[in-house]
This record gives structure tokens, C-alpha cells and sequence, in this order.
């Protein structure tokens, strides 16, 4: 932007210089000369206030774009601010907070893959495995034992049985 700048007044010094020799010129061949000249001059002034303006419009989407970039980080770090790391009774590591989900207090735990790419994507249940519940990410689909399953009642299990 500086160079297109600098291009523009340069173009504006010489058509101001141009101006005073039509001014002071004696014959008809040296004003012609010189008004072709300043209009010459004067079209590529044009044309560098259009570069000029490209550059501006072009750092305007630049900035409106950085500005949603930390309108977004922001966001984020609002979101995140209050989920703390915390180790499962599987050994898992996710991110927890404390939160109220009609009128019981619940637990709810953060993908650590989406979490450390600014994501927040709250892990859903989805089965058991190897006697853990386990939890999945809706965005990443990485899936996370969670806590042990309680164990099986031999009674419960026999009354079952046929």
C-alpha cells in the first residue's frame, strides 16, 4: 500500500509540474505537447488511485477476517474458561465442568482431541467396553472409556436364564 501511495504522489508532482510548463509555454506545439503529456499523466494517476483503492478494499476483507478470527478465539476462550482437565476412572483425560441439566447436577466432559483445536464438542454415551461405559465425540468420533460399569449380580443373571 505504501509503494502504490508513493506511485500517486510522484504521478501528482509531475502533473502539478506539467500544469505550471502549459502555463508557461510560448508556443501552440509546446502547449499541445505538454496538455497531451498531463493528460497521459493524468490516466495513469487514474489508474494507480484505482490500484490504490483494490489495495484498500483487499486489507479491509483482511482485517474483517482477522477480526472474526479473534471474535472466535475469544469465544472459545470464554466457553473453555470454566472446564477444567480431569482424569476418568478409566485413566481417560477430558476436559469437566460441573453443570445444572434439569435441576440435577451432571458432569459434562469435553473431547481432549477437539478441545486442544479450540472445538468444544460434548461427549455422548454410546456403550460398554472391556466393563467401561463408554462415551463418543460427535465431531471427531473418537471414543473414550469412561467410568466402570457396576458389576453383574450371579443372582440377577441366573433368574434370567431359562
Amino acid at each position: 500500500m505504501i509503494t502504490e501511495l508513493s506511485a500517486v504522489m510522484v504521478a501528482l508532482k509531475e502533473t502539478i509540474s506539467l500544469a505550471k510548463t502549459i502555463s508557461e509555454a510560448k508556443t501552440d506545439a509546446d502547449v499541445k505537447a505538454s496538455t497531451f503529456e498531463l493528460e497521459r499523466k493524468l490516466f495513469n494517476l487514474q489508474s494507480d488511485c484505482f490500484g490504490l483503492g483494490e489495495v484498500i478494499q483487499s486489507q479491509k476483507e483482511q482485517i474483517a477476517h482477522l477480526k472474526a478470527k479473534i471474535a472466535e478465539f475469544e469465544n472459545f476462550a470464554r466457553e473453555a474458561e470454566s472446564y477444567i482437565l480431569n482424569q476418568l476412572e478409566s485413566g481417560t483425560f477430558v476436559y469437566s465442568k460441573k453443570q445444572i441439566v434439569n435441576e440435577t447436577e451432571v458432569s459434562v466432559h469435553l473431547c481432549p482431541n477437539c478441545f486442544t483445536k479450540k472445538i468444544i464438542s460434548i461427549l455422548q454415551p454410546c456403550g460398554i467396553e472391556k466393563r467401561y461405559f463408554q462415551s463418543y465425540c460427535p465431531h471427531c468420533n473418537n471414543k473414550y472409556l469412561m467410568k466402570k460399569t457396576k458389576p453383574i449380580d450371579p443372582q440377577v443373571v441366573s433368574s434370567l436364564l431359562p
